[in-house]
């Protein structure tokens, strides 16, 4: 049955009363496991086989506590798929599959769009507005203030920090920003309520109008009743969520909290830290001094990706962090559209003509994975498209831009990163300086994935009000 183990199988069969008919290998959310079907007293059961991340992941929670958080939250009336049960032993939860469709897309409808958004903050606020004391959660206990779990989640953020600084020296703005967090705790003494943490679209399943599931509760943790909003603004930045602050306005009415806006700018901070050092950072240059050093000339995930989808993703992640940070810090950044960029070459319009015969293929592909490896070189064309025009501009700019900082001019970029990196964490370049410098890089980058990146280059932090 698939290469689904036996021992596994038959403990199906136990925890269900019913006979396990079959198991068809699946991916969610990055962690593999089991579409499940189960015959039982002649009826039958649809259920999914979840397993674990690794124990080095300690960023998420061990399957057997992120079951204990759904079966939490259904009890007062969230919508999840019901856990029918887990095995710490095998590292793998057993629960419903739920039919529906994941939200990375926004639905056509746009009244469709609303009701489904709305139902979200339904679910959102339910878990809210029941303190986190009055769940059953006893692998969290002691229930304490939002303040103390907080400074609790940053012990764990600074754990994780100070591991990969002993790996390879992390970033400036990835020390900045846990200093940052860990000197400005927001002064909130109300409930601490149950955070889901990476909370909004891509982690629910809708089905018509309405939600019918909530789900990945792997990041969940007491907290701010505000980090939740600050991860769906994040989701939202990523998927779309239609009107937002409306739909802000809607989850003070049903959940009694009031919306802050800073408290919302420091957990937008908060959750960029949580995601590791190195999430959002542009490389500069250490990365692939390491990989050179392993010999390591593979492929990036990034050029892995089948659909291109993660190329552009890292994109918006790096725009996403500097200005999460810029803004919590209150810098101002200058605007990210430019003034001035190479003249078109002539043989550009080369591009557009294998993009135009990549726009044919796709249409004439049957296979789903092949059609989405067409979209996929067709986004990289688009990207060498602008960086063909554009690349060799910005790199002049950027050398540019190190020199000023470093105060001598580097033979390369290749030289010219590493150094700046080091000089900002030896304090001999100013913080201001070298995030106005990551700034101006991410806007160069992003433009010449401006074509590629299609809508998500419109795309930023949302408004609260």
């Amino acid at each position: 049955m698939g290469d689904l183990e036996q021992n596994l199988i038959d403990w199906i069969a136990v925890s269900t009363g019913g006979e396990v008919t079959e198991a068809r290998l699946a991916t969610v959310s990055g962690r593999a496991g089991y579409r499940i079907d189960v015959r039982r007293d002649g009826e039958p059961l649809a259920l999914f086989l979840q397993r674990g991340r690794k124990p080095s992941e300690s960023s998420f929670l061990p399957l057997a506590r992120e079951a204990e958080v759904s079966r939490a939250v259904e009890a007062i009336g969230v919508k999840v798929p019901h856990v029918w049960a887990v095995s710490e032993s095998e590292n793998v939860v057993l629960s419903d599959r739920v039919a529906g469709v994941v939200w990375f897309v926004e639905p056509a409808d746009v009244c469709q769009q609303v009701y489904i958004a709305q139902d979200y903050i339904r679910q959102l606020a339910t878990w809210h507005s029941t303190p986190a004391a009055a769940l059953d959660l006893p692998s969290f206990q002691p229930i304490r203030g939002a303040r103390r779990h907080q400074r609790d989640q940053l012990a764990g953020i600074r754990k994780l920090f100070e591991e990969a600084d002993r790996a390879s020296p992390i970033d400036a703005i990835a020390r900045v920003s846990l200093s940052y967090l860990e000197r400005n705790i927001p002064d909130y003494n109300g409930p601490a309520v149950l955070c889901q943490g990476d909370t909004g679209p891509g982690n629910f399943l809708y089905r018509g109008d309405e939600v019918v599931a909530v789900v990945d509760w792997e990041l969940a943790h007491v907290g701010d009743p505000m980090d939740d909003i600050a991860w769906l603004s994040w989701r939202a930045t990523q998927h779309g969520f239609p009107d937002f602050p409306e739909r802000l306005r809607e989850y003070e009415r049903l959940s009694g909290f009031a919306v802050d806006p800073e408290r919302v700018r420091y957990y937008r901070v908060n959750a960029c830290a949580r995601l590791g050092p190195w999430f959002g950072l542009a490389d500069m240059g250490e990365a692939g001094a390491r990989r050179r050093e392993r010999g390591d000339d593979s492929p990036s995930a990034d050029d892995r990706d089948s659909d291109g989808s993660q190329m552009v993703m890292t994109m918006l992640h790096r725009r996403m962090r500097l200005t999460a940070l810029a803004d919590a810090l209150g810098v101002t950044l200058p605007s990210r559209f430019l003034a001035e960029e190479a003249p078109v070459p002539e043989h550009a319009r080369r591009y557009d003509r294998v993009l135009t015969q990549l726009q044919t293929l796709a249409t004439l592909v049957a296979d789903p994975n092949a059609a989405r490896q067409v979209k996929g070189i067709a986004r990289q064309v688009k990207y060498l498209k602008g960086a063909n025009r554009n690349h060799a501009r910005f790199e002049r700019q950027e050398l540019a831009d190190i020199s000023r900082l470093l105060g001598r001019t580097p033979g390369s970029l290749d030289e010219g990163r590493p150094a700046l990196a080091e000089a900002t964490r030896e304090g001999k370049v100013s913080f201001e300086g070298y995030l106005l410098y990551h700034w101006n890089r991410v806007v160069r980058d992003d433009h010449m994935m401006r074509e590629a990146s299609g809508r998500l280059f419109d795309r930023t932090w949302p408004e609260l009000a």
